[in-house]
């Protein structure tokens, strides 16, 4: 099972994060892990937050995540960082669901959900479309995890769509129609073919390598 379906449960393919909302959704996060914590522990959330250092840690890792799934802006320096910021990532997102569930600390992170998610797709699009330039420079947690086509929810995600627009878009009728073939019982779209359908869609950044 793919890390993203372990950790983002209720990510919509239509929604959006916005780069000013990282900061709130973040913060709100990590108050409630301290909340959690210090319910758990019987500690000063002072104390426990002097110790932590803050949500301004995670505040720049979720903002460098956007700047990949979301804008498309794929490093090709530091790439131990990035491994360390995707998986500290994750865990941050997987722990903000165990407190609100758990504790009632706060609520889920819906948006850094979603923005895992989205990252996620864009590297499997991206390790089979740009090949071993992608595969060395994303982060481990992200790689490898390519197979040569999408299903239409991953598409709808990457076009931010409800995937029941992305299936019409297939229609042989349809303008600019997205070609998709049937993988066993699911419907999917070949990578190079997503490609080409995301890069007349206004809501899709293409990878670029910086």
């Amino acid at each position: 099972m793919r890390l993203e379906e372990l950790i983002c449960h209720y990510a919509q393919p239509q929604a959006r994060i916005r780069r000013d909302q990282l900061a709130n959704e973040v913060t709100d996060a990590y108050e409630g892990h301290l909340k959690a914590e210090s319910e758990k522990y019987r500690c000063d959330p002072k104390a426990l937050d002097k110790v932590l250092g803050g949500a301004s840690h995670f505040i720049a890792i979720a903002e460098s995540c956007f700047d990949y799934a979301v804008e498309g802006q794929l490093k090709t320096t530091g790439i131990g960082l990035q491994d360390d910021d995707w998986l500290d990532f994750a865990s941050f997102i997987d722990q903000a669901r165990s407190d609100a569930e758990f504790h009632s600390a706060n609520a889920p992170a819906l948006g850094l959900e979603h923005l895992f998610k989205l990252g996620a797709i864009r590297a499997r699009l991206d390790s089979d479309t740009l090949g071993d330039v992608a595969t060395d420079a994303l982060p481990t947690v992200l790689n490898g995890s390519g197979c040569g086509y999408l299903t239409l929810n991953e598409v709808a995600f990457l076009a931010l769509m409800t995937e029941k627009a992305v299936r019409n878009a297939t229609q042989p009728t349809t303008p600019d129609r997205l070609h998709a073939r049937k993988e066993g019982s699911r419907t999917v779209v070949d990578s190079h073919e997503a490609l080409r359908w995301l890069q007349g869609r206004r809501n899709f950044t293409p990878t670029v390598l910086v």
